[in-house]
């Protein structure tokens, strides 16, 4: 954990709490809304990957069966403890994205939101994604992405080391959609979000559905 979180963990009473503090405005701004829509329509066994604090959790539907993987201990015991009030039957596991802890083929879906900007190796994890799902199982990512302007790419490109840094291991000039159609997902939708809390960058952010 970077000097930056370490302070801000401290002064909120833990990671997970300073991710809940750090996110709420963002939520307000549009993003509940956009994960009610990614995870209301999915159905039967679920990945989901990064799950965080739990956020996604109240937006499953009552039948489906989740498995949330995530790997920090703090931010698991928060979504664990979140899980039991969600609808879904949803099962809090540790685990790392580019080595998924399943067989192939087995989950008929899969959701990961914010979560490829800090992989370290997004092609893997992504490639580990398509291995355990299903054929043709959907898809649902939401992530924050090289800006499409030359300029605005330029200075994600230039202050990504620092935020890399405070941030423990975010980027800030990932070109998601060319990484997740590389990795051989068919894309089906793309739509662009104007999501913007007070006190944080203009992030440009794109909610992808796809298809294995």
């Amino acid at each position: 954990m970077s000097v930056v979180m370490r302070w801000l963990a401290r002064r909120y009473g833990g990671a997970a709490q300073c991710y809940e503090v750090l996110t709420r405005s963002m939520e307000e701004a549009g993003m509940t809304a956009v994960r009610a829509r990614l995870a209301g329509d999915l159905r039967g066994r679920i990945l989901e990957v990064g799950c965080g604090t739990g956020l996604n959790f109240t937006h499953y539907p009552a039948e489906a069966e989740v498995i949330a993987l995530e790997p920090l201990d703090e931010f698991r015991a928060f979504a664990s403890e979140r899980a039991t009030a969600a609808p879904a039957h949803i099962t809090v596991v540790e685990g790392d994205a580019q080595a998924l802890p399943f067989p192939d083929h087995s989950f008929d879906a899969a959701i990961a939101t914010l979560v490829f900007c800090s992989v370290p190796d997004p092609s893997r994890g992504l490639s580990e994604l398509r291995r355990v799902l299903r054929p043709r199982a959907p898809v649902r990512f939401f992530e924050h992405v090289r800006s499409e302007r030359a300029i605005g790419a330029i200075v994600q490109d230039i202050a990504n080391p620092l935020w890399r840094w405070m941030m423990d291991g975010c980027n800030l000039n990932r070109d998601a959609l060319t990484m997740i159609r590389a990795a051989g997902f068919l894309v089906e939708r793309v739509q662009a979000h104007d999501i913007h809390p007070a006190c944080s960058p203009r992030f440009p952010f794109r909610e992808i559905h796809a298809r294995v």
